[in-house]
């Protein structure tokens, strides 16, 4: 079968444009091991990764690069996917807080025809382990969701990663901007994996599937837990499936972080066993016909 990846990201430290892995303020995360992820993810090491699947496309999201010039990404990805032969997209990085992100985006389309969309991540954690930001009112702000607007106004899609604790704000995001499309990261990130932790997790993506320009992605799956029993990832893709339906579930793979834990055959094999039981269309949907419809592909 085909798949497409719809989260992924390459990485060259010779760039010096990436400060969370050449020069970490910790050398553990609960998602990673440092030491592990600096090292070089370019196309040669994807291409191995992925040998022995049928690749029919891939989305590269934003790798954390140098704040100060986010645009550079994107010109450095326009030159490192210069060759490569099959369709993707690029979801650049963007702060939605500047007043001048009109101008950002648009230095961003400029830079590549592929860019259709921006990710900045929102999750927000009283645990200074697990926060990604300082504020959990960033989306909130009066500029923020005018720039969140603007994204929607230009076809541009914004990439979700949240806690399930926030997703009444993004909820009210999709209800008040119904012309900008989000993608939700991660299974939307849940860190507590027992039935009550589930259960709550459940209630909270409920909250975002009843929008329609809303999607997740099933990516991420290793980041917090390492190892999965096949009955506990049928929940959580069966859940997903559910809520969403297969026209707003795609698979990603989220490489080269979940590298450190599961090799991509195996993380697709997971997930083609748990598909199994559902019927051809749904799997397909899920494996690539998703992501290709919401990135704008055009694999046939």
């Amino acid at each position: 079968m085909k798949i497409i990846d719809s989260h992924m990201h390459l990485w060259d430290l010779k760039t010096d444009t990436h400060p969370w892995l050449t020069d970490p303020e910790v050398e553990e995360l609960p998602f990673a091991t440092i030491k592990n992820l600096a090292v070089d993810y370019l196309l040669p090491e994807y291409r191995q990764d992925t040998a022995t699947v049928e690749l029919a496309g891939l989305v590269h999201v934003e790798a954390a690069w140098d704040q100060t010039n986010p645009v550079a990404e994107s010109k450095w990805l326009a030159k490192t996917l210069a060759d490569f032969e099959r369709p993707y997209a690029i979801i650049a990085g963007g702060n939605l807080l500047k007043a001048d992100f009109p101008e950002l985006l648009s230095a961003h389309r400029k830079a590549s025809d592929r860019v259709i969309g921006v990710r900045q991540i929102l999750n927000y954690h009283v645990d200074p382990r697990y926060t990604f930001t300082d504020s959990p009112e960033i989306m909130f702000d009066k500029t923020w969701r005018k720039n969140f607007g603007h994204l929607g106004d230009q076809g541009m899609i914004f990439d979700l990663q949240i806690f399930p604790d926030q997703s009444i704000g993004a909820a009210g995001l999709a209800q008040e901007f119904p012309q900008t499309k989000m993608v939700i990261n991660h299974f939307i990130m849940p860190l507590n994996w027992d039935r009550e932790g589930i259960a709550d997790w459940k209630v909270e993506l409920a909250k975002l599937a009843r929008h329609e320009n809303i999607a997740i992605k099933l990516s991420g799956l290793y980041m917090y837990h390492r190892s999965w029993p096949s009955e506990a990832m049928d929940t959580l893709i069966d859940t997903a499936l559910e809520l969403f339906t297969p026209d707003r579930v795609m698979w990603g793979s989220n490489f080269p972080v979940d590298r450190q834990f599961v090799s991509l055959e195996k993380l697709i094999t997971d997930f083609e066993t748990s598909l199994a039981r559902h019927e051809l269309a749904t799997r397909e949907a899920v494996m690539w016909k998703t992501a290709n419809n919401w990135y704008r592909l055009g694999v046939i």
